[in-house]
């Protein structure tokens, strides 16, 4: 089988460093699993190639760099030479990931009739209206209902982005297909403390105001308050980079926080950077008025396979992801004091670190497998086209 994967997003690099960046490369890996032939169709496709898909095939078309509105247009025209290029070499099988202005999975499918997959991350049109800026909404909004429409499965990575599939594109064939997580490539990390002097608590991801990170300092500074041993102190890891980096280091400076910021790394390097960590955490905010907690967040299935205590706001997905009290704890969002209480437990109760991140390990081999994941999406492919991809 020849799969075709198109990810026409100028903002996602195929070979990146951003969650969504792994999305991609774990999506092909699953893919390759299965002993597909996979080619990438791609706007952008980075610098950072791990050395396991140095040998995939790549078609990259990068966008005219024009100003806005024009570059609407122009992802447009990039995405269309892309699915030029697919119907001329053909494939067995097209999975895109759902991008504002590609059109390409509609016309593949309509023209090479195989079997089309269209996976749905986000609420774009939406997200791009609220944080960025939309000039084409009618234009993303046909995209969404010819791609959607056309397409045998519409993988949607949560409940919230499930529901916004169906409320504007009612004859869509969705499904629930939350992120996962390689437990090859992230090993469970050895048991016991990893520095005799402090505790230390890990966040990966990327430093935007939605993933509360603000939140984690904050309570941080005040679990270290009501600690009496030294050794039962917390620190922060942030592994990431990104715009609220220096504010970041200011708030930690002010409150008293040891931090380290690793900057952006390799999704290869991340599972080492875990397993010299004590704990992980996941403090997401509540939800801006008129937004929503779509997200299936990687982050909290990478803790997971590498076997963490994890420390979690309860919005979106996670309650479905973590099991309180057996995988993780789940505090209120938004709540800085509550997720120093949480820290604190975790701080005074070596066992139930222990205890929490072998579950969290079992959750993640037995249910969040990339290669799961996959075989769930291409489950839910009519007979008929299951037969064809073949």
């Amino acid at each position: 089988m020849h799969v075709a994967f198109i990810c026409a997003d100028p903002g996602v690099p195929v070979f990146g460093t951003k969650g969504s960046s792994v999305h991609v490369q774990e999506i092909v890996r699953a893919w390759r699993n299965t002993g597909a032939e996979v080619t990438v169709y791609c706007t952008r496709l980075g610098t950072d190639r791990p050395v396991d898909l140095a040998d995939l095939e790549a078609v990259e078309i990068i966008p005219e760099p024009v100003a806005e509105p024009a570059r609407e247009f122009a992802v447009e025209d990039a995405a269309l030479a892309l699915t030029d290029k697919i119907l001329r070499s053909g494939c067995s099988l097209a999975y895109e990931r759902y991008s504002l202005f590609s059109p390409a999975l509609s016309i593949v499918a309509s023209i090479l009739e195989v079997p089309t997959i269209l996976e749905v991350n986000a609420p774009l049109i939406d997200e791009q209206r609220r944080y960025r800026k939309l000039t084409g909404v009618k234009a993303a909004e046909s995209v969404l209902r010819r791609n959607a429409g056309a397409a045998d499965v519409v993988a949607c990575v949560s409940e919230p982005v499930l529901r916004w599939v169906q409320q504007r594109v009612p004859a869509a064939r969705a499904i629930l297909a939350p992120n996962g997580v390689n437990t090859r490539r992230i090993t469970a990390r050895p048991p016991g403390r990893r520095n005799p002097d402090h505790l230390t608590v890990a966040f990966v991801g990327t430093l935007k105001p939605w993933h509360g990170v603000p939140d984690l300092l904050e309570a941080t500074a005040s679990a270290n308050s009501t600690v009496i041993r030294r050794e039962d102190r917390w620190c922060v890891r942030i592994i990431g980079d990104g715009p609220g980096r220096t504010q970041l280091e200011q708030l930690a400076s002010f409150l008293g926080v040891e931090v380290e910021f690793t900057g952006a790394v390799a999704p290869g390097a991340v599972p080492a950077l875990l397993h010299q960590c004590d704990a992980a955490a996941a403090p997401y905010p509540l939800a801006e008025a008129g937004g929503g907690n779509y997200f299936s967040p990687l982050k909290v299935y990478e803790y997971m396979a590498a076997a963490m205590p994890i420390v979690a706001s309860n919005v979106g997905q996670i309650p479905y992801i973590l099991d309180h009290g057996r995988t993780g704890i789940l505090v209120p969002p938004s709540e800085p004091g509550a997720l120093a209480v949480a820290l604190a437990q975790l701080a005074s109760d070596p066992a139930l670190r222990g205890r929490l991140g072998v579950h969290a390990r079992e959750d993640a081999v037995a249910w969040f497998d990339w290669n799961g994941v996959l075989a769930g999406i291409t489950a839910a492919l009519p007979a008929s086209r299951k037969a064809s991809s073949s």
